[in-house]
């Protein structure tokens, strides 16, 4: 039992790595942004904080430098001051050394606050006792001014002890204000400095905060962009593949022919081109469903790589067609041999558990250079091989042969103007009148079908009816002429009856009667006006769906002829379950009527009497002369078709006849007959 075939490789959820990439990018913008944030907002604090800091200390260090000014020349007022009271001994001078006393002592206390504490208790313990003798002596000599005693009042500030305690203040206030500069300068370089070390942890913080982020950011980025690229290249292998069998798809197989073609065309190599078609397979799939269908695709493909080499080049090109590209390394030889195991090989039984199918396999070949050049046209002459092939039998290997293709071509262009034909009205109604045999009047009308091609003229059937059935047009044509002849009923006696056949494929046709009626409808055309005629093929092909048909169509209100009774089967088996309107007697007997009269005769009375057995009328096909018109009716044949009695004409050219003879009565005198009637 062969082993299930691998799967076709899983697509890599690339929307989710996408995705993770966007969220690891988001998440690290935000955690920037909440540090930059977060940051700002330190450096603002901290820069308004300082800023407020330096400024006050700024503040207090002009201060100290005020007090510094103002206590030297306070000091020399003050010195002034008391030599010029020794000197005068005005009370003025007495008077105005006291307010700068008070003066010196309050910027000193105002200094004091300026400096340290302990700088300040220092300042006061130095002081205190000279500051306590200066005011005994201003006080001593004061009251020496006040007696009179200017010599003593003079001695006392000229003495060695007040200048010594003097000195001793002036020397202590100028340390007092020398540290309170320095202090306060301190201060202020001392919040600078923690300006720029804040700034710089800030700063560091923020590189070292964005290189951490980078990297976790590349880091996450890097991974993403691996899993992306794994993707990628999942992403174009399974754009490249089928995704049931694993194998090239069509557009792959387009990209790797043309490497393949440019290398061979470089190396002066020749290729070939194998198209493989399934044989049997449609049946696998109508009875065991498209499942079973899909596993035997697989097992084809499976079993395509174990036939062929590893540089082959393998696709499914659509459907049950596969594409098998070959380097002819060996000469022609190569690509037959390598056909003939791909048929051996898919010939083989397929098990599926229980289910084991038998399918096989038809192969068409081109080679390069010297079918075709290009990819397509070595895989469209691969085709026309194959179709060759197909319609050889099953099994077959067939290689391209370029007069076969040209015929191909030709039914190919023929296709083509017949489906456009069809739809631009080309195909016309032509009628040939079924004449009772007995009065000699039309009963009846045969639809027939011309085509008037735009270059080859007006066309009979037999060049393009057997091409409608095969390419699938019939049902198209027999609709389009159905309606142009419904609609010239209404201008023929409402006697007469429209005849026309249908063709075996149309049988199959689930809407071929819902879609007669439509027509009838449309047209305003009464069912019982259309007689529908059904060759043996159709009959005898598929009993069970003619007979679901004739009944349907006698439900409808429309009769039924067998058409060519006696030229098919003649199998009398099928008349008994099937009920017929109509018998046609073909023509081929009524013309053995002159050369083989007895056995024809035998044949026709046969035809005749099985017809009035069944209770169904009869008509004699291809009357063309008087004698056999009379044999036919002396035989019990009611009705006669044939160029004795017209041939098929337009329908304008009906209308003129109708207007020369009332109802088309023939008389006996054939000549008449040509005269109205040819």
């Amino acid at each position: 039992m062969p082993e299930a075939p691998a799967a076709a490789p899983r697509l890599l959820p690339t929307v989710s790595i996408v995705e993770e990439t966007m969220r690891q990018a988001l998440r690290a913008v935000a955690v920037a942004l909440a540090c930059t944030a977060l940051l700002t907002t330190t450096l603002l604090a901290e820069r308004l904080w300082s800023s407020a800091q330096l400024e006050h200390a700024a503040d207090r260090h002009a201060q100290a430098n005020r007090l510094a000014g103002e206590i030297r020349l306070t000091e020399q007022e003050l010195l002034q001051a008391a030599q010029s009271a020794a000197l005068t001994g005005e009370a003025s001078w007495i008077e105005r050394y006291d307010r700068l006393t008070a003066t010196l002592t309050q910027k000193v206390e105002h200094a004091s606050l300026l400096v340290p504490m302990n700088v300040a208790q220092r300042y006061r313990d130095k002081t205190v006792d000279a500051a306590n003798e200066i005011a005994q002596m201003r006080q001593s000599a004061l009251n020496a001014l006040q007696s009179g005693a200017l010599d003593a009042a003079r001695s006392l500030f000229d003495g060695e002890r007040y200048t010594s305690r003097t000195r001793l203040i002036r020397e202590a206030t100028e340390e007092l204000t020398a540290v309170s500069l320095a202090a306060t300068e301190s201060r202020v370089r001392e919040l600078r400095t923690r300006s720029y070390a804040v700034a710089a942890a800030a700063l560091t913080i923020t590189l070292g905060g964005g290189f951490f982020l980078w990297r976790r950011l590349s880091s996450g980025l890097k991974h993403s962009r691996g899993s992306l690229l794994d993707a990628e290249v999942r992403v174009q292998r399974l754009a490249a593949s089928d995704m049931l069998t694993g194998l090239d798809n069509r557009a792959a197989l387009h990209d790797a022919m043309q490497s393949r073609l440019g290398r061979a065309e470089r190396l002066n190599q020749e290729l070939a081109v194998l198209m493989v078609d399934l044989d049997r397979f449609k049946p696998v799939n109508d009875r065991n469903g498209h499942m079973v269908g899909d596993l035997v695709l697989k097992e084809v493909a499976r079993r395509l790589g174990r036939c062929l080499r590893q540089s082959d080049l393998r696709a499914r090109y659509g459907g049950d067609e596969f594409v098998i590209v070959i380097d002819e390394a060996d000469g022609m030889r190569t690509a037959p041999a390598a056909a003939q195991r791909i048929i051996e090989t898919l010939s083989e039984p397929m098990f599926f558990g229980d289910l084991t199918v038998s399918i096989g396999a038809s192969v068409g070949i081109a080679r390069y250079p010297r079918d075709a050049r290009s990819d397509d046209e070595l895989i469209r002459k691969a085709d026309s091989a194959l179709y060759r092939a197909k319609k050889n039998g099953h099994g077959e290997v067939c290689l391209y042969d370029p007069k076969l293709d040209e015929a191909l071509a030709e039914r190919a262009a023929l296709e083509a103007a017949l489906r456009e034909g069809i739809a631009g009205g080309q195909l016309i109604p032509f009628y040939q009148p079924i004449v009772s045999l007995s009065r000699r009047n039309v009963v009846s009308l045969e639809l027939l079908c011309r085509w008037k091609h735009p270059e080859r003229g007006l066309l009979t059937p037999d060049k393009f009816i057997a091409l409608a059935e095969d390419s699938g047009l019939i049902g198209p044509l027999t609709l389009s002429l159905l309606n142009q002849a419904c609609q010239d009923m209404l201008s023929f006696p409402p006697s007469w009856r429209l005849s026309f056949n249908v063709a075996p494929q149309q049988i199959q046709d689930e809407n071929l009667v819902p879609q007669l009626l439509a027509v009838l409808k449309d047209n305003h055309v009464p069912p019982h006006r259309l007689d529908v005629e059904l060759t043996e093929t159709a009959l005898v092909n598929d009993t069970a769906r003619a007979r679901a048909v004739i009944l349907a169509l006698k439900r409808a209100g429309m009769t039924v002829t067998l058409d060519d009774f006696g030229t098919g089967y003649s199998n009398l088996s099928y008349l008994s379950e099937l009920t017929f309107d109509k018998i046609k007697i073909d023509r081929s007997f009524v013309q053995k009527l002159k050369t083989d009269q007895q056995s024809s005769t035998k044949i026709i009375e046969a035809i005749i009497g099985l017809s009035r057995s069944l209770g169904a009328d009869n008509v004699a096909e291809g009357v063309e002369t008087e004698e056999q018109a009379d044999m036919l009716q002396k035989l019990g044949c009611r009705n006669g078709q044939g160029y004795l009695f017209g041939r098929p004409v337009r329908a304008e050219e009906l209308q003129q006849r109708i207007a020369l003879a009332a109802d088309l009565v023939l008389p006996l005198d054939s000549q008449m007959m040509v005269d109205v009637l040819l």
